[in-house]
């Protein structure tokens, strides 16, 4: 399998993950088609057969000789927009070891409440996931539980301590990626041994860039990120670096990817649309209006390979008590829709392109997910661009209610959500389907 890393570069690897679970037949008529190529013009129709798309065809035309009978279940889109399900990156299930904040069942609701069928979930939970047996134990169990694909990141140091590595060989086997999130490698001989291991065992290493003792969040960035684009470029190491906040920090990825460096990067929904005048804590913190400008242009302009919305939930205690973090899974794309989309500073392909075909492509999977065309993977989402919905804690199924977004109303909301042809979701109701 092929995996490309940012502009211009290339690993070959393995990603544990299966095709869809879809066993039958299902058809979407009456649906507008977005997606990182743009728009269909009209509604059309799409077959499924055996979790994959077998079929696109304008609603006007009779379908091919030969096509699939429709002799399964039917949903009737109703002019909503059928895009390809969402790709996350960068989420926190807190399982193992906090279910008091979210458990991988209360996750998995949440993730497809939010459109997302593919979730990269972080290595910060209790035993840290910094072995074989921790990280399979995490892929066995959303695999019995078959609701989304939940691929692991490994800890690049034992007990995410940032004083020994991890038994990366072995874990290598069972994620895709390392990454001590949240503290970042500081010791730079660790963090050189580590992007020498990752470089060997086609792993990237997925970096949280904050620099101990440095005050200034912008400037705590860029001076990790000046030293592990360093280390990959000597190395020969994909790197990836979580929620860019500085323009520096972009540009110095815009000159390492010109130099042939394999390295690609995040952005956040909320660093991308709340301000800093919030007050809401979260790490790195929210910017102003002209950091955030720029952080959309860069999306726009491709230099941010995807938004991840780092889904953190947590306790109400531990927020009070100043634990960082929004749990943002289920609101991520109504968030985006509501202040890029809607106001013209960002079009539907655009914003599909960051939440679907760009972290498809990141983790190799851009021959089966982020785009809707035959023989692809089935996993899709219909949104009602007319629809607006009230965010209160009681609509979110995650256990994490810690988001500044309690009380607002945003416009463009999930009305379906489907993994490898199986309905998960639809018009709030798990399971259902509409015929």
């Amino acid at each position: 399998m092929r995996v490309l890393r940012g502009a211009g570069s290339d690993v070959t690897r393995r990603i544990p993950i299966e095709r869809g679970q879809g066993d039958g037949t299902l058809q979407i008529v009456n649906a507008r088609l977005v997606d990182a190529m743009g728009m269909k013009h009209g509604v059309h129709r799409v077959d499924i057969v055996a979790g994959r798309i077998s079929e696109i065809r304008p609603m006007s035309d009779p379908p091919a000789s030969g096509s699939s009978s429709n002799d399964g279940d039917v949903i009737d889109a109703g002019g909503r927009t059928l895009m390809p399900a969402f790709v996350d990156l960068h989420a926190h299930f807190r399982d193992p070891g906090f279910p008091e904040k979210e458990t991988l069942e209360s996750g998995c609701r949440a993730a497809l409440a939010g459109g997302y069928t593919t979730v990269s979930v972080m290595a910060n939970t209790r035993p840290v996931c910094d072995s074989a047996a921790v990280a399979g134990d995490i892929t066995a169990r959303a695999k019995r539980l078959g609701w989304i694909d939940v691929l692991p990141v490994g800890a690049i140091t034992e007990r995410l301590e940032g004083r020994r590595l991890a038994d990366l060989d072995r874990l290598a086997e069972h994620v895709w990626a390392f990454s001590d999130d949240g503290r970042g490698v500081q010791s730079p001989e660790l963090a050189e041994q580590a992007f020498a291991a990752a470089a060997r065992l086609d792993r990237p290493i997925f970096e949280h860039c904050e620099t101990d003792g440095v005050n200034d969040p912008d400037r705590s960035e860029e001076q990790m990120a000046a030293r592990d684009l360093r280390l990959a470029a000597r190395f020969g190491t994909c790197l990836h670096i979580a929620h860019v906040r500085s323009a520096e920090t972009q540009a110095m990825i815009a000159r390492a990817r010109k130099q042939g460096v394999a390295v690609s990067c995040e952005v956040t929904p909320h660093h991308l649309c709340l301000d800093q005048d919030l007050g809401y804590r979260v790490n790195p913190p929210l910017a102003g209006v002209q950091a955030r400008a720029k952080l959309v242009a860069a999306v726009r302009a491709e230099e941010i390979d995807a938004i991840a919305t780092d889904h953190a939930p947590h306790t109400e205690e531990d927020k009070l008590a100043g634990a960082p973090g929004i749990s943002g899974i289920e609101t991520a794309f109504s968030l985006l829709y509501t202040e890029l989309v809607r106001t013209e500073v960002l079009t539907l392909a655009e914003l599909s392109r960051a939440m679907s075909a760009g972290p498809a492509r990141l983790l190799g999977l851009q021959r089966r997910r982020g785009l809707l065309s035959q023989g692809m993977d089935a996993d899709l989402v219909v949104i009602d661009e007319h629809a607006s919905w009230k965010v209160t804690a009681d609509s979110l199924r995650s256990k994490g209610k810690n988001t500044p977004l309690l009380g607002r109303t945003l416009q463009g909301r999930v009305w379906a959500t489907i993994r490898g042809g199986s309905v998960m979701v639809c018009d709030g109701v798990w399971g259902g389907r509409s015929t």
